[in-house]
């Protein structure tokens, strides 16, 4: 794997927007492990693609987290013209004797069968479904139970799994089809604790305002604040969303340990990085990365909404370990 580093600009944002806020454990609900030869992808320049082993993410913790003491929920990297049945099996191996828990990724050409021995084997606490498996030709506008089928989704209820949904439409679970669903998915499924990725694929403040507006209340339903770089989406979150229910993820490695940012574009949103950017008079790049430039925004919102230590320390550990996977066991 590419050894991240730490420069001087890098630690000077750690150490005066960061560290102050961090609590000294940290449960990183959304990290990602990927096997390179399980992939069968042509374009080996793309920076979001190298392998990363469980030593790995470590490392990349202890990077990031000097000062703090990190385990999470790791999942395999569910890219097109994947082998995923020999990535779950390396992620479980992974995480076998481990703290760490583990997502099993699935897709709705996985037999009914055959899931369930995964599920019994690998014993895994959630699954991790994803938009590029969907049944449907136009994946970037997929429904949820495209890429998770009902029946998938009454086992995944009959062992009371997590689910963490990276949901389709260019407005994530604002678009109302999405809302839709995820009302009825939480009533019909109640054994299931859903998880929406990326603050519900809300990488823009007006994306997360509609999405509170209409957005059920439920026991089952959680959100993960992983890679979102956008303040006001958190001030949104922060101001009008169960506090309980918000966990902390960093998306590492590679969608996050990248210098750059997820950047509003208007109504859309784009990851930038410096190569992207024409700077003149000798300006130079001064970015970090979009993990640091995601707490950022995330620690500058509970800020301004004014969370206490105590809550804070909820998002980026006790409502995890406490609430939504306390009762998970290997």
């Amino acid at each position: 794997m590419k050894k991240i580093q730490l420069n001087k600009n890098d630690r000077f944002i750690y150490e005066r927007e960061i560290r102050p806020w961090l609590p000294g454990q940290i449960f990183d609900a959304h990290a990602h492990l990927l096997k390179t030869k399980y992939h069968h992808y042509n374009d080996l320049s793309d920076p979001f693609y190298y392998n990363v082993e469980m030593d790995d993410l470590q490392d990349s913790w202890r990077i990031l987290f000097p000062d703090s003491s990190v385990k999470g929920l790791v999942m395999g990297m569910p890219v097109y013209n994947c082998d995923l049945i020999a990535e779950n099996d390396f992620v479980a191996q992974s995480v076998t004797g481990t703290e760490n828990y583990f997502s099993l990724m699935t897709e709705p050409r996985m037999s009914l069968n055959f899931l369930e021995k995964t599920i019994q084997s690998g014993k895994p606490v959630g699954l991790k479904p994803y938009l590029v498996h969907a049944r449907v030709d136009d994946k970037q506008n997929a429904r949820i139970t495209d890429f998770i089928t009902e029946e998938q989704l009454q086992l995944a209820d009959k062992y009371k799994l997590a689910i963490t949904l990276h949901v389709s439409k260019p407005d994530g679970m604002a678009d109302p089809e999405n809302l839709k669903d995820i009302s009825r998915l939480v009533k019909s499924y109640p054994n299931c604790r859903f998880i929406l990725a990326h603050c519900g694929r809300c990488f823009i403040q007006p994306n997360m305002k509609e999405t509170l507006d209409h957005l059920p209340v439920a026991e089952n339903l959680w959100m993960d604040t992983s890679a979102v770089c956008d303040p006001g989406v958190f001030l949104e979150l922060f101001s009008r969303y169960d506090i309980s229910r918000i966990v902390f993820g960093t998306d590492l490695v590679n969608p996050t340990a990248f210098r750059g940012s997820y950047v509003g574009l208007g109504l859309s949103w784009h990851a930038v990085t410096p190569e992207m950017i024409a700077r003149g008079n000798g300006l130079k790049s001064r970015a970090t990365f979009a993990l640091y430039e995601n707490l950022r925004a995330l620690l500058l919102g509970a800020r301004f909404t004014n969370k206490s230590e105590i809550e804070i320390q909820k998002i980026f550990y006790d409502n995890a370990v406490s609430g939504l996977f306390s009762s998970a066991g290997r």
